[in-house]
């Protein structure tokens, strides 16, 4: 832009994202004597995508800008000095974007929490049975899940499918849907209900009535499309885009039961475990009102975990029982990435999990009622303490199922 006129009191740089699209004014020579000294800024709103903008100011004498030549902006420190070219000035940043990072540690954290209810309905679903059976050898279960990370602000909902066949008394193989019917999170971070969890398991017994030795091995699968919004902060842009989260792993768990009395059987257990959560990257929708997406570098997480503890059931009456369990886990190996970004300037890598819980409580209780030789109903809860610090996650599981 070409300036011939009396110069103004203040003049704010406007920067609208990219390396070349922002302001710059040639000043007519000669500058108006009277205009004295402009001060110099840069505009509120201006998105700064990288460390210097070159000629912002072209032919105007050093006695025509205000002596303050630095400042800051959005944690940004500026600096306006001599460019290339007589009288020419350009523009520098330094420093880290306090502004940006507020909001992309808010969206980390509401990711985290994502992550672990993702995480957390994979896990438990090594858990899902269906024990009952009648001359057909099949068991088919029916009901629903309820699943929370530490308060009802994150959790979601879920309707269960799980199906076994007996292939002889003490084997049997099975399988599970765990369809999201709702998901309520944070407003950073929405998850779709579209996809189920799937699940595939087998378990070997060598007794029917739950003592001795019992092993089991499962395994689950679950993607969700999932939608980050950038929260506001001190006039940043809310930035938002789309990625997949996909939640994968097996397990396997060995336990015997001893029973310690004609009601009551105690079977310690242990077993290891492999999740894994990512996350791909993804790049924000520019509009009118985003000039400047960003564009994010996956996230991946990985865990290899040893799990331990006690389980028991007592037999209230014939057809009640009680069940209860408690233990450890115990991460071997942890790998938890960083949430990073491109496309403005001042921006760190965000540690997804720097300081994890590497041990951590479980326990579960519950009971079921023998409807019929071939009908129960059950009613299940699982509590956990998850790997970010301070996140638990509850769970809920009502079930009937019935042997055909």
């Amino acid at each position: 832009m070409f300036y011939l006129a009396k110069l103004p009191g203040n003049y704010n740089v406007i920067i609208f994202g990219g390396s070349v699209n922002y302001g710059q004014t040639y000043f007519v020579s000669p500058v108006n004597a009277s205009s004295g000294a402009m001060n110099f800024g840069v505009y509120s709103g201006s998105a700064i995508t990288t460390n210097s903008y070159a000629n912002v100011l072209q032919n105007l004498p050093t006695a025509n800008i205000g002596t303050t030549r630095t400042g800051t902006y959005q944690g940004l420190a500026w600096a306006l000095g001599a460019g290339t070219g007589s009288n020419n000035w350009d523009l520098t940043f330094s420093g880290t974007n306090t502004s940006v990072m507020p909001a992309l540690n808010q969206t980390t954290t509401a990711l985290q929490n994502a992550f672990t209810l993702q995480n957390s309905v994979l896990v438990n679903g090594f858990t899902y049975d269906c024990p009952v059976f009648d001359k057909n050898n099949v068991c088919v279960s029916v009901g629903g899940r309820y699943a929370t990370v530490n308060t009802n602000s994150v959790n979601s909902t879920g309707g269960l499918l799980i199906g076994t066949y007996r292939i002889n008394n003490q084997i049997r193989a099975g399988a599970y849907i765990d369809q999201n019917i709702s998901t309520n999170s944070t407003g950073i971070v929405k998850v779709a209900n579209a996809s189920p969890m799937v699940g595939l398991f087998g378990i070997w017994s060598e007794r029917l009535d739950g003592a001795g030795t019992e092993v089991k091995v499962s395994a689950g699968y679950g993607q969700k499309n999932t939608t980050m919004t950038r929260p506001i902060v001190d006039g940043t842009e809310a930035g938002s885009g789309s990625s997949t989260l996909t939640s994968q792993g097996a397990q396997a768990i060995g336990r015997y039961g001893f029973a310690v009395a004609d009601k009551t059987i105690v079977s310690p257990y242990v077993g290891l475990r492999y999740t894994q959560n990512n996350m791909g990257g993804y790049t924000e929708s520019s509009s009118s009102s985003v000039t400047a997406p960003l564009t994010y570098s996956a996230v991946n997480t990985n865990t290899t975990t040893v799990v331990a503890g006690l389980g028991a059931n007592y037999k209230v009456m014939p057809d009640i029982t009680l069940l209860a369990s408690a233990g450890l886990e115990n991460d071997l190996s942890t790998s938890n990435g960083t949430y990073s970004a491109t496309g403005l300037y001042g921006i760190n890598p965000i540690g997804f999990n720097s300081n994890p819980v590497k041990t951590r409580a479980t326990a579960s209780a519950g009971a079921y009622y023998d409807v019929a030789n071939n009908q129960r109903v059950s009613l299940n809860y699982i509590f956990r303490q998850e790997q970010f610090q301070g996140v638990n996650s509850n769970a809920a599981f009502l079930t009937y199922a019935i042997g055909l």
